[in-house]
């Protein structure tokens, strides 16, 4: 019986999936790593256009008045578990939120 010994795979063919394999995996790879810290600027984005709507809402039930200051926004809003039932919002990075009492508004941060 006559052996065949065109089975397998040649040295370059298999060095040329080896190269498309790297170059695939040096595109995919950074774009994984990029996404992280995506997701990390919209959740503290999302956080902050949360807590500002419930400063909003906060000021309409109560005459136009808004917090006074960052304690008193922890105090009646962030503390609030009707407003934040699994807490008050925090960010992914660990910075604190920052109430400015001449725009009303938390302080948007620059990740």
């Amino acid at each position: 019986m006559p052996v065949d010994r065109n089975k397998g795979f040649t040295l370059m063919e298999l060095m040329l999936v080896v190269v498309i394999l790297g170059l695939l995996a040096a595109v995919a790879i950074p774009r994984f790593a990029q996404s992280g810290s995506d997701a990390k600027k919209n959740a503290c984005s999302a956080n902050i256009s949360r807590i500002n709507s419930q400063i909003e809402l906060y000021a309409v039930g109560n005459a136009g008045i808004y917090p006074a200051d960052q304690d008193e926004l922890e105090a009646k809003i962030l503390k609030n578990t009707a407003l934040f039932p699994d807490g008050s919002p925090a960010c992914p990075y660990g910075t604190a939120y920052t109430y400015d009492t001449s725009l009303k508004r938390i302080k948007a941060h620059s990740h």
